[in-house]
C-alpha cells in the first residue's frame, strides 16, 4: 500500500509539528476588549512578554492545549477576537506570526494533535461491520471503518479521526488514507460480499482526492467494481448536487453502487434520491435507535419505507441495538441492517450474533404461521378442495 509519507508531504508534516515543538506562542488581540481580557487572564506573563507589533510572545509554562483552553474559557464571547500561533524554530518570529489563527480554531488544532502522534509512531487499521439481510439473516455486505491506535495504545474511531483531520487541515489526505487501508483490508472479506466504502462527497467537489485514485487502488488490489458501494457521508454539506453528479458518473458506469449514509429525514431522502438516484439509503441511528418507543421516528421510517417500495432504492438501518427496534424496521420495509445487536465491528468478518440468529428464526416462524392463517376461510376452516 502507498506509504502515508507519500500522501502527506514533508511540508505538511512540518506544519503539523509546530504546536508539538513550540516553546512559546504569539498572541494578538484584535480588539481592546479581548486585550483587556487576555491581560487579566495572564497577568504578569502578559506584561513581561516580548512585543512584536500588535502581538506578544508568551513562554509556554504549561501545555499549549491547557493554555489555549484557559484563554478560550476566560475570553468567552471574545475568544474569536484573539489570534494565536506557535513559535517555530525553523521560522523567523515575523514569519511565525504569519500563521496567526483565531483562538477557537487553534484550540481545535491543538486538541487534534494526537492524530500527528498516530501518523508518526502509531498505526491505522480497519474493522468491518457486517450488514445482514433481514429476510434470511445472510451477510451481504460490510462497512469498512478506519481505526487509529496511538503510541500509548489509546484507540481512536473514525468519528474522532476525521474531525481531527479537518481541524488540522489534512482532511483530503485522510480521505485517501482511509480508502487505501480499507481496500487493502478488503481481501479478508467473502468473495461475494459488497464493500461499503465511506466517501466524503464534499471533498470530491472541492478539489479533494478524486475517485481516480480510488479506482487505481481498487484495480491494484484486484477488487471488482461490482462489489463496491460508495457510502456518501455528510452529503447534506454539499452545496450543489449538480457538481457532485459528474464526479460519480465514471464509477457508476463501471458498476459501482451508490449509498447515502446517515439519512435522518424523509425530505432529505427525496431531495438526494432525485439528484443522485442511489441504490441504497442508510437510515441513521438517530432514527432507528429506540424507534420501537418513538411514534414520531416510526412515522419517518414508515414514510421512507413507502418511498422505497415505489422507487429503486433499498433501505439499510444503522445502529440497531435491540430486537424491538429491528422488528419495527423489518415491518416498514427495511431490507438490511447493521448494529451491535446483529454483530460488532471486527478486523475479520464476524458471524451474526446469537441474538440476531434467534430473531431471524422467530420471524421465520411468524411468517410460516401467517402463511397458514392466510389459507383459512373467514369462518376459520380450510377451504374445500376442488373435486
Amino acid at each position: 500500500m502507498t506509504a502515508i509519507r507519500e500522501l502527506i508531504s514533508p511540508q505538511t508534516m512540518s506544519r503539523l509539528n509546530r504546536w508539538r515543538k513550540a516553546r512559546a506562542v504569539f498572541l494578538r488581540p484584535d480588539t481592546s476588549q479581548a486585550e483587556r481580557a487576555v491581560a487579566e487572564i495572564l497577568g504578569r506573563s502578559w506584561i513581561r512578554a516580548q512585543i512584536y507589533g500588535r502581538a506578544r510572545r508568551i513562554l509556554l509554562e504549561k501545555s499549549a492545549e491547557r493554555l489555549l483552553a484557559e484563554l478560550e474559557e476566560g475570553l468567552g464571547p471574545f475568544a474569536a477576537q484573539l489570534r494565536v500561533a506557535p513559535e517555530d524554530p525553523a521560522q523567523t518570529k515575523w514569519d511565525a506570526m504569519g500563521n496567526l489563527t483565531p483562538l477557537p480554531e487553534a484550540g481545535h488544532q491543538v486538541q487534534a494533535l494526537w492524530l500527528v502522534d498516530v501518523l508518526q509512531s502509531g498505526e491505522f487499521f480497519v474493522e468491518f461491520q457486517p450488514i445482514f439481510l433481514l429476510q434470511d439473516g445472510d451477510t451481504f455486505g460490510f462497512e469498512g471503518l478506519l481505526r487509529a491506535r496511538q503510541s500509548d495504545g489509546a484507540l481512536r474511531l473514525a468519528a474522532e479521526i476525521f474531525p481531527a483531520a479537518r481541524a488540522l487541515r489534512i482532511e483530503p489526505e485522510f480521505e485517501r488514507i482511509s480508502w487505501l487501508h480499507v481496500l487493502e483490508a478488503a481481501s479478508r472479506l467473502p468473495g461475494d460480499s459488497i464493500l461499503f466504502l465511506n466517501v466524503n462527497p464534499r471533498l470530491l467537489v472541492a478539489g479533494g482526492p478524486g475517485l481516480e485514485a480510488l479506482g487505481q487502488e481498487a484495480e491494484r488490489q484486484k477488487f471488482p467494481y461490482t462489489r463496491l458501494a460508495l457510502d456518501l457521508v455528510e452529503v447534506e454539506r454539499v452545496e450543489s448536487l449538480e457538481r457532485l453528479k459528474p464526479a460519480l458518473t465514471v464509477p457508476r458506469d463501471l458498476g459501482v453502487a451508490i449509498a447515502l449514509d446517515d439519512v435522518t429525514s424523509g425530505y432529505e431522502t427525496l431531495k438526494y434520491f432525485q439528484g443522485l438516484a442511489p441504490e441504497w439509503i442508510k437510515v441513521d441511528s438517530a432514527i432507528t435507535r429506540g424507534i420501537a418507543a418513538d411514534p414520531r421516528r416510526r412515522a419517518i421510517l414508515g414514510f421512507l419505507g413507502d418511498v422505497a417500495r415505489e422507487s429503486s432504492f433499498r433501505l439499510i438501518a444503522e445502529g440497531i441495538e435491540s430486537a424491538a427496534d429491528l422488528d419495527v424496521c423489518a415491518d416498514v420495509g427495511v431490507v438490511a441492517a447493521q448494529g451491535y445487536f446483529l454483530a460488532r465491528p471486527s478486523k475479520d468478518p464476524a458471524p451474526p450474533s446469537a441474538e440476531f440468529q434467534k430473531w431471524v428464526a422467530s420471524r421465520r416462524r411468524e411468517t410460516s404461521v401467517d402463511e397458514i392463517g392466510s389459507l383459512e376461510t373467514p369462518s376459520g376452516s380450510l377451504p374445500e378442495p376442488d373435486l
